[in-house]
């Protein structure tokens, strides 16, 4: 048979095999995070959280229309399975296309052994098979990086088709600029190649290649990319300020005057037979087509769920992803974490801030940018700065990471002279090390290519989310002796060791490239530009661990290590000295390595990457909505509290008469004004807070002055907010204040439209008129003025329930007046009619109907089943907390029987097998001595005890 086909033969059914693998393993449903949006987005056409996909939600949503409604996140999983098996083939096809250019003497089966094992290896790795069976933008992104590569490769190697694959590849740096702007990076490592080709490989030339890659990327980020929209939005304003166009007409004109500019320049360079140009012309013309899947957010920005992206204005901040404050991060110069501000002048001016007025029509000044900028004292700024953090300036965060003593120095602070210790140029290099590249790189390089002590959310402690070998010499010293280990440690399913075995063939890997220097420096450059490289530009800080692992962002790093893991095949030809024997030496140790490295990472890695039962986050958004009465309004915070939950009611239609509003989206103008108009069945919210406030450009904090020490009514409070005579001198601005922390609602609880929802015999509770409460904070939050305003302007006609989720910023001091009901919370004007009671108020009976529910929650007691640490920490804050306040009042109420009904129910849906006791485990076990049941008490709170027991035994072993 042809090689060619051979090859090709071989492409496919490696496709076949991975796709398998991942539909096998892929989530039937919905995941936490970012999947429920991503499945909204691909089926209603809308656009994401900043800076967006839209490139991907087309496709996507192109493959969802010939899919029926019922699949469409089955399908949404799928499609990420089907480009991770694609992005597997084009290493293959990278790997064999090096091979050969290695060795071109060497027989077939050598060139294409290597590109399997490659595939393999990356299939199967940790973050790449997670990836790939949830519904995310990752795989698309790094099928589109991989076969970039492989056109850089090509053009390499070739003589004559060069225009067309620099063409070629122009246009998909354009389209994966759609998906995920990471990947623009990938122009730095491409000009080590073309400095190779056109001028040879020498330190001088790999270090002008270097500098011209770095160039090369801000041109194509700062300036074409973000430069373009600058330039589209500055003529919006001009056109639409100066000659009443429509809004984004200018825009468009702006477009068609680039579009004419480009093609003559293209026809001109042409004709004049000007090549570098004329390429260089075409290039930006492929380029920026390749880029214009960013019209879709402006099309697309009245979807419900849709990011808010009407005008170039706003899109220019949506792609610099602004509300995640990414575009304050410092790169090379900047301020550590403690530095004060400016004695002289502590704030800078910043660019006025414009908005696009649907009333007047025109664009408007929000903001003048006067003292907008915080001013840091000179003396604390430094040299590639690493601790940065100024929102979480405590030295504590980053002292976990490097002993800090700093460089010592006086300076007056508040009219004190005081001593600041600011962090030397060495203690950044400290941090660094220790923080940014060997926790949050070479933690996840080593975790995917060493071994994993088990899934668990690492936040730096021996217990959860190390790396680990299984070679207790090397483990021992970091996570402790086996015998140490606490069992449901030990058995842990993410518990997957190679014995290095990955890891050391990856190294061997790269010896085989020691006589192809260009391609040995361009996967070297590769591999650190989207691993280390990635690192020193997030420039993350200790924070960024606190909510999820972020192994996902360096999976491009680990790609090239899965190719150097397949080019250990020939390292070890040529250590065995086999290159010269039959085709059997060679099928023998390519079945060796295959069994060693991709094998042994897919038995061991089944067991946890199995995702096919996972249907936490669709049970628990299903038993949030459940818990809301009718037309309720539902307030809750996070992405996995508000994703699923938007999931259920966009595409599967569920409880769409309920608003859910997320808190933490408060501080947006565009949602608050969508809270305003009717989404699906639910009418539109009352706002009546002056957009002048909420406005984009208006400051987002409210300083706390105390002006009185009374509760301050609601209505008083934003009739004082809406005056403009009510502002204050902050920092040199005129802004508005909260003039108390305590505050009070009067209610006419006669005109309560959902009155017969409480049953205040039952519930041993009286109305009261006033609501009087206290939220003390030094600044209070534009979406905490916000959903005071809501909660005035609403809780008449609509129920206003917030959801149990372990936190309780959303609910803003009025737990007193909080009734739960399932997992919501219900705001009642109710008080107990005898103080002595219990002031948790159950609602037992909606409640019961909930947690007694046997399709909810159903498959957390299968301990063959993975259960993901993620899901094990919900059901231990919040499931088992609900449990036990819904047990402890039907004892109050003397429902004995159904009080031990919950509590049974509860371990046997989550018992310690799959989800440890802990806290409210314990709190459980406790109620059953007040059923008579000392027995099941003892075991359940000897068992919480025994679990802390063996992990303090574990922690001071060292």
């Amino acid at each position: 048979m042809n090689p060619q086909k051979i090859k090709h033969l071989t492409a496919f059914s490696l496709f076949l095999v991975v796709f398998l693998v991942y539909a096998l393993t892929s989530s039937n449903t919905i995941n936490f995070w970012d999947s429920p949006e991503f499945a909204i987005s691909n089926y209603k056409l809308q656009s994401t959280h900043p800076p967006g996909a839209p490139f991907y939600t087309l496709i996507a949503n192109t493959i969802n229309t010939i899919i029926p409604q019922a699949f469409v996140i089955q399908t949404s999983n799928l499609i990420s399975g089907i480009f991770g098996a694609l992005t597997c083939v084009f290493v293959f096809y990278i790997v064999c296309y090096i091979s050969e250019k290695t060795n071109p003497s060497q027989q077939l089966l050598s060139k294409i052994i290597p590109g399997i094992i490659s595939a393999l290896a990356l299939a199967f790795t940790h973050s790449f098979w997670i990836a790939s069976t949830e519904t995310e933008v990752y795989t698309l992104s790094f099928a589109l990086i991989t076969a970039m590569i492989y056109c850089m490769l090509l053009w390499y190697n070739s003589k004559t088709q060069e225009l067309k694959l620099l063409i070629l590849l122009s246009f998909l740096l354009g389209i994966s600029t759609g998906v995920h702007l990471i990947s623009l990076s990938i122009v730095i490592p491409f000009t080590i190649l073309f400095v190779s080709k056109k001028y040879g490989t020498n330190l001088k030339h790999l270090s002008f290649g270097l500098i011209l890659g770095c160039v090369c990327f801000f041109i194509l980020h700062l300036f074409l990319f973000q430069g373009t929209l600058t330039f589209l939005s500055k003529l919006d304003i001009f056109f639409v300020n100066s000659f009443q166009f429509s809004l984004n007409y200018g825009a468009l004109l702006g477009l068609i005057f680039i579009a004419i500019l480009l093609l003559l320049i293209v026809f001109f360079s042409h004709k004049k037979k000007l090549a570098i140009l004329h390429h260089v012309s075409l290039m930006i013309v492929f380029f920026l087509v390749g880029c214009s899947s960013y019209i879709m957010p402006i099309l697309r920005s009245e979807a419900p769920i849709s990011n808010g992206v009407s005008n170039t204005v706003q899109l220019l901040d949506y792609v610099k992803a602004k509300q995640f404050g990414v575009n304050k991060i410092p790169l090379l110069t900047g301020y550590n974490y403690n530095a004060p501000l400016d004695n002289i002048k502590p704030f800078l001016d910043a660019d006025p801030i414009l908005v696009y007025d649907t009333t007047s029509k025109k664009y408007i000044t929000t903001n003048n940018g006067t003292y907008e900028i915080p001013n840091y004292a000179r003396e604390f700024k430094t040299l590639f700065p690493r601790m940065h953090d100024q929102k979480n300036s405590s030295s504590s965060l980053y002292e976990s990471w490097a002993t800090i003593k700093g460089e010592p120095i006086e300076y007056v602070v508040n009219g004190k002279k005081e001593i600041l210790k600011k962090p030397t140029s060495k203690e950044n290099l400290d941090f660094f090390f220790n923080y940014q590249v060997s926790w949050l790189y070479l933690r996840y390089l080593y975790g995917n290519f060493i071994g994993k002590q088990n899934n668990h959310h690492g936040l730096g402690n021996i217990k959860n989310g190390n790396w680990a070998s299984g070679i207790e010499l090397f483990d021992k010293y970091r996570i402790g002796t086996l015998k140490n280990t606490p069992n449901h440690y030990k058995t842990n399913k993410g518990n997957s060791t190679f014995f290095f075995i990955p890891f050391l063939l990856g190294l061997l890997g790269i010896f085989a490239l020691r006589k192809q220097k260009a391609i040995l420096y361009f996967t070297l450059l590769l591999f650190l530009i989207l691993g280390i490289g990635i690192t020193i530009y997030v420039n993350p800080t200790p924070s960024s661990i606190l909510i999820r692992e972020r192994d996902y962002i360096f999976i491009g790093s680990f790609i090239i290590f899965c190719i150097w893991i397949g080019l250990s095949f020939h390292t070890l030809q040529n250590l065995l000295k086999t290159t010269k024997r039959t085709k059997s030496h060679a099928l023998i140790l390519g079945v060796i390595i295959i069994l060693l490295a991709p094998i042994q990472m897919l038995a061991k890695g089944w067991n946890d990457h199995q995702r096919s039962d996972n249907y936490f986050a669709y049970d628990l958004a299903k038993t949030y909505l459940d818990g809301c009465p009718e037309n309720a309004i539902l307030i809750t915070n996070g992405d996995n509290m508000t994703f699923p939950l938007w999931y259920l009611q966009e595409v599967e239609a569920y409880r769409t008469d309920i608003r859910v509003i997320n808190y933490d989206q408060l501080n947006l103008d565009w949602y608050i004004d969508k809270l305003k108009t009717k989404v699906n069945t639910s009418e539109p919210l009352k706002i009546d807070l002056n957009k002048t406030n909420y406005v984009a450009g208006a400051e987002r904090l409210f300083p706390f002055r105390q002006d009185t020490n009374n509760h301050v009514e609601l209505n008083l409070l934003f009739d004082f907010l809406n005056e403009e005579s009510t502002k204050i001198t902050w920092n040199g601005k005129q802004q508005h204040y909260i003039p108390t922390s305590k505050f009070s609602f009067t209610i006419d609880t006669t005109s309560l439209k959902y009155k017969s929802l409480f049953d205040t015999s039952k519930l041993r509770a009286q109305y009261t008129n006033t609501m009087n409460w206290e939220f003390q904070k030094d600044f209070f939050a534009l979406n905490d003025v916000v959903t005071y305003n809501i909660i005035k302007n609403n809780f008449n006609e609509r129920p206003i329930c917030f959801t149990i989720n372990g936190k309780n910023n959303h609910q803003l001091g009025l737990e007193n007046y909080l009734i739960q009901r399932g997992l919501v919370h219900i705001l009642a004007p109710l008080n107990r009619i005898n103080p002595q009671l219990n002031p948790k108020i159950i609602d037992t009976e909606t409640s019961l109907k909930s947690f007694m529910n046997p399709e909810v929650f159903s498959n957390l007691n299968i301990n063959e089943s993975y259960v993901d640490p993620l899901n094990q920490n919900y059901t231990q804050d919040i499931l088992r907390r609900s449990h036990y306040f819904l047990a402890q009042g039907l004892i109050e109420e003397q429902n004995f029987t159904k009080a031990k009904e919950v509590l049974d129910t509860t371990f046997s849906k989550f018992p310690n097998v799959t989800i440890p006791y802990r806290q409210f485990a314990f709190a459980l076990g406790k109620l059953y001595y007040r059923l008579n049941d000392a027995e099941t008490g003892n075991a359940i709170c000897n068992q919480a005890i025994t679990n802390f027991y063996e992990e303090l035994k574990w922690m001071v072993s060292f």
